[in-house]
């Protein structure tokens, strides 16, 4: 499947959206990992990991007959098939449960290396576009599933060098990932700031806020005198924009608290000021969404799961232009797994507009077809319209419609006739 430049994946629950996202944080944190021994980092909750997804056996499908699993994916700077590097991984279950690699492939086409296990840890290299393996040796297994030994590239000599540098681009390319989970951590009452700008804001969220005081009382530090507002002040301004824009607030604010380290986060609407704790759930869900979205640099892909979450309507469809101005302006790259119809709706009126192409906005459907899960790709043309729709996946509103007419009528109906007015 393509990920363009935003990316909606819509279904029912438990239909796989968030599998197809899991396999790429799955990857991310074995390759971040520090643990060389793990050919697949399957997480661990208490470590902070981004998924925890159990033993190899929890990854299985309960339906199928196959005993291994597969990752793969491309990536291009270009975007252009012919100019992508390809990750191809397999997997099998190995020792006390965990997941052992069976073959790997990675590179762009005729570089890189593949490799493949012939027994228990021990794999043939096969380098670039050779037919012939390097032999076997415990030493060609690569270390969390993406790069050989300084020991291996060193005994390569200069065979290593089209291979050296792959591992790193697949490192650098995961590292341009933010995810959000479907839960952000709520709000609370003031926070302790370091002092500095977080590098990242945490797959709940957590450290949005923290951002956002960086950002804030560098504004107010430039307004108090008179100068004009810096960069990093872009981030607060363009997060009250958007809050304004979904009718949540109408401005914010950043209070220090006695001098300390503490501060509040404050809320400004229709001439009252509250604390972001006192405020309704559906403003510190989706802050983190609007910060992940700004605090991205060009370059970055940002998935996010139910960004809607809490939120009333409006404020649902106003993600869709948050993402695509986002991703047109800065370069960012969106993930979005979904349930909202307003946020779906709003799409298919920017493509209307013409604000955004079909060829930047995915958008696919996942459903389930007896023991089997299916991708379909939804088709949108030229004024939004989906020519391939799944039926009642929204609820069927013209049915809705129809009956509540027909009960509106058969009332009256009724009335009348108690009253003796038979007239049509």
């Amino acid at each position: 499947m393509r990920l363009a430049p935003v990316t909606l994946f819509l279904g029912t629950n438990s239909s796989g959206k968030s599998s197809l996202i899991q396999a790429l944080l799955l990857i991310r944190q074995t390759v971040k990992g520090g643990d060389d021994n793990q050919d697949l980092n399957l997480g661990n909750p208490d470590a902070g990991d981004s998924v925890a997804l159990g033993q190899f056996k929890d990854l299985l499908c309960r339906f199928g007959s196959s005993q291994q699993v597969g990752i793969e994916f491309r990536w291009s700077a270009s975007g252009e098939l012919a100019n992508s590097t390809i990750f191809s991984a397999r997997y099998r279950r190995g020792q006390a449960g965990s997941a052992e690699l069976g073959y790997l492939r990675l590179g762009k086409e005729g570089q890189g290396f593949i490799v493949e296990r012939r027994k228990p840890g021990v794999y043939r290299l096969l380098l670039g576009d050779e037919r012939k393996s390097r032999r076997q040796s415990a030493d060609f297994r690569p270390r969390r599933s993406f790069t050989f030994s300084p020991a291996v590239l060193a005994r390569l000599g200069g065979n290593a060098v089209p291979i050296q540098d792959v591992g790193p681009q697949l490192l650098e390319e995961l590292s341009r990932i933010i995810y959000l989970g479907p839960v952000r951590r709520l709000a609370q009452r003031d926070y302790i700031w370091s002092g500095q700008m977080p590098a990242s804001i945490g797959d709940d969220g957590g450290k949005a806020v923290d951002a956002l005081i960086a950002s804030g009382l560098s504004l107010q530090k430039a307004m108090k005198r008179n100068r004009t507002a810096p960069h990093e002040a872009t981030l607060f301004q363009e997060t009250v924009r958007w809050l304004k824009a979904m009718d949540l607030a109408d401005d914010l604010s950043v209070k220090s608290l006695g001098g300390s380290a503490r501060y509040e986060l404050l809320l400004h609407r229709d001439g009252e000021v509250s604390n972001l704790k006192d405020v309704g759930v559906g403003v510190s869900q989706v802050l983190p969404v609007i910060v992940a979205a700004r605090h991205a640099e060009p370059g970055h892909i940002v998935i996010v799961e139910e960004p809607e979450s809490h939120l009333h309507p409006q404020a649902e469809s106003l993600l869709a232009e948050l993402f695509v101005t986002v991703s047109k302006e800065r370069n960012v790259q969106f993930i979005v797994e979904t349930h909202s119809e307003h946020l779906f709706r709003r799409m298919q009126t920017l493509l209307a507009k013409g604000e955004t192409v079909p060829k930047n906005c995915a958008m696919y459907f996942v459903e389930r077809e007896g023991k089997e899960a299916k991708l379909r790709e939804l088709a949108p043309d030229t004024v939004g319209r989906i020519k391939n729709w799944p039926p009642q996946f929204f609820g069927d509103t013209l049915g809705e419609t129809r009956i509540q007419t027909e009960l509106a009528i058969q009332r009256i109906k009724e009335a009348r006739a108690k009253s003796g007015d038979v007239s049509d």
